[in-house]
């Protein structure tokens, strides 16, 4: 492909004007490509470029990939590219694991911060306060903080002393001190928050909860025993709009997910990811748990039946110490409604592009894809992964006004088997839950998943067969047979049910204005502790709705540092935010 000198330095001119440093986008020379066909297939993608209408590629374009990504290029059938998720680098994966640890530390600040206004109210104060008489070598606040969260979830700190933190702001600006807590203070504070959202005055005695248990705060099992401010409580929580749930996948669905992991003409990325949503539909598992799933081994002794086997690490229902320290166990039939089993050729494309990293329980099951055809170590967050689920069945028709989400794919099997009239203990089971009762039971069974494993292949095979139709309405999900009465109100009784599935956080609209306003009046200054960000010149915006902080590229504040357009759903500061959180990881690298 030859340039003339005037050409070739007019592209190099534009791009380097035009292109910001988040670009993945390269000049012809610096292309790889391993013939000049690939090349002219590149350069046929860019409009950048005009060069003219090129030669078409000979031959079967499959064989041209042959490294990273079999097909990747390919956006004839590429849903993740058009679901609009961006790749990641080997910098971004370094940037997020720093960014844990900053969101750790930033939850620490303000639970000291709110604690050091009032040290006296305080167990834990009064604990370090009679070590350090006694000349014990036992640390200060900050670590005392630390080891009493424990292995709290960073979000669930969060989450807990954002509350309290506008407790201590509403009474501070009246010029009064809430601590320690006294009843009919928090009991006004709730009567003049009604304009807050529903969930607020739970969410508000959740944390004085949190803080009794792990902190030791004085007032806080008064205010809890309170008749009236739980009754306050559960009115204002009435007002919250009716829970909405994702949708099960449909027959259909199902089989389309399967079609593309067996598809050669998609691309590898999609089929790895097609099959991921299969392992959560036949698995049973949340998007989160999933990811934790390792050592994967494939039990198949014929074409015909077999079990994909894993272990999960800390998964949503490890919810005592001891199980957060067990793996939970993981089986999948390899029984699927294609002709074909999906299972055996997505364990081979895995395979092929993760090779020893199958091993690496540090590695998540679906990782963020990254620039240059390889695989981040970063999981694929649970929005991004929604969007794929959805590109991926774009087209497939669905009976239901909600949208699917990636929790439709844990719910498809369990509503199935409540349909198929399967019995509430085998159900359970599959759903990786127990009863209280059972825990010795299932710990001397060694397999107690091998009973309910059997009813759910027969209810495949049914669903295979076309004896059960898990997608018709109440009357004609067994075609030629009478449904019974049993089934019927085993049926009701689970439509009935609340699942303990359901998230646990607030889906209303909140207003972040008074909790920041209160950060920066309690717990004061925060930022990550880079250089020049206090320079003139500096700009930052605020998105809407996640309140991400970002670092605008130039003074025409089209462009963040990180590549993203400046929009409709962000909002310029004036000045600095006081306390600097959250932030965009790589705007502020």
């Amino acid at each position: 492909m030859n340039f003339s000198l005037g050409t070739s330095y007019e592209m190099h001119l534009q791009n380097i004007t035009s292109a910001n440093y988040r670009s993945q986008r390269k000049m012809p020379w610096d292309l790889t490509l391993n013939t000049p066909w690939e090349v002219s297939k590149k350069l046929r993608g860019e409009k950048l470029f005009n060069v003219g209408i090129l030669p078409p590629i000979p031959g079967n374009k499959t064989e041209l990939n042959k490294t990273g990504f079999a097909g990747l290029d390919d956006t004839a059938s590429d849903a993740f590219k058009s679901a609009g998720i961006a790749l990641r680098s080997s910098s971004d994966t370094r940037l997020w694991q720093e960014r844990l640890s900053w969101e750790r530390k930033a939850a620490y600040k303000k639970w000291t911060s709110l604690i050091a206004k009032q040290f006296g109210s305080w167990e834990i104060c009064r604990q370090l306060w009679a070590g350090n008489s006694l000349g014990m070598a036992q640390g200060g606040l900050l670590e005392s903080v630390m080891d009493a969260l424990g292995n709290k979830a960073t979000s669930t700190i969060h989450a807990r002393v954002s509350p309290l933190l506008q407790l201590v702001h509403y009474y501070e600006q009246l010029g009064y001190s809430c601590f320690p807590l006294t009843e009919h203070l928090v009991y006004e504070y709730m009567k003049n928050s009604l304009h807050k959202a529903p969930s607020f005055h739970r969410s508000l005695l959740l944390a004085i909860s949190f803080a009794s248990f792990h902190f030791g705060l004085d007032g806080a099992k008064t205010v809890l025993a309170s008749g009236r401010i739980k009754g306050c409580a559960q009115k204002h929580y009435a007002e919250k709009r009716k829970l909405t749930q994702r949708p099960p996948l449909t027959v259909e669905q199902v089989m389309a997910l399967e079609q593309i992991v067996l598809d050669q003409g998609r691309t590898d990325i999609d089929r790895i990811g097609a099959g991921f949503y299969l392992t959560l539909v036949y698995g049973r598992l949340r998007y989160s748990d999933a990811q934790q799933v390792s050592q994967l081994t494939l039990d198949m002794p014929n074409a015909e039946q077999g079990f994909l086997e894993g272990v999960a690490g800390r998964t949503k229902t490890s919810v005592s110490l001891e199980r957060k320290c067990r793996f939970l166990p993981i089986a999948i039939p390899t029984l699927s409604l294609s002709d074909r089993p999906w299972i055996p050729v997505w364990m081979e494309l895995r395979e092929k592009h993760f090779g020893a990293a199958r091993g690496d329980e540090r590695m998540p099951l679906l990782p963020n894809p990254a620039a240059g055809n390889t695989w981040s170590k970063m999981p694929l967050g649970v929005s991004a992964g929604s969007q794929w689920l959805r590109a991926l069945l774009n087209g497939v028709a669905h009976n239901s006004s909600v949208p699917i989400g990636t929790h439709s794919c844990k719910a498809t099997l369990l509503s199935w088997a409540a349909k198929w009239a399967m019995p509430h203990g085998p159900r359970r089971i599959l759903g990786y839950h127990s009863e209280g009762r059972d825990k010795s039971l299932l710990t001397y069974s060694r397999d107690g998943m091998a009973g309910p494993l059997r009813l759910l292949c027969k209810m495949l095979q049914d669903v295979k067969a076309g004896r059960f139709l898990p997608d018709s309405t109440r009357s004609g999900r067994f075609p030629g047979d009478l449904v019974d009465e049993e089934a019927n109100l085993d049926d009701a009784r689970s439509d009935a049910s609340s699942s303990s599935s359901d998230g646990s956080e607030n889906e209303s609209e909140i207003d972040p204005e008074p909790e920041e306003a209160a950060i920066k009046e309690i717990v004061g200054k925060w930022d990550p502790g880079l250089e020049n960000l206090d320079d003139e010149g500096i700009y930052f915006a605020r998105h809407k709705i996640s309140r991400c902080i970002h670092v605008m590229q130039d003074e025409a504040g089209n462009l963040f540092k990180c590549g993203r357009r400046m929009g409709t759903a962000y909002v310029t500061l004036e000045e600095k935010p006081a306390f600097m959180h959250p932030l965009c990881i790589i705007c502020f690298r």
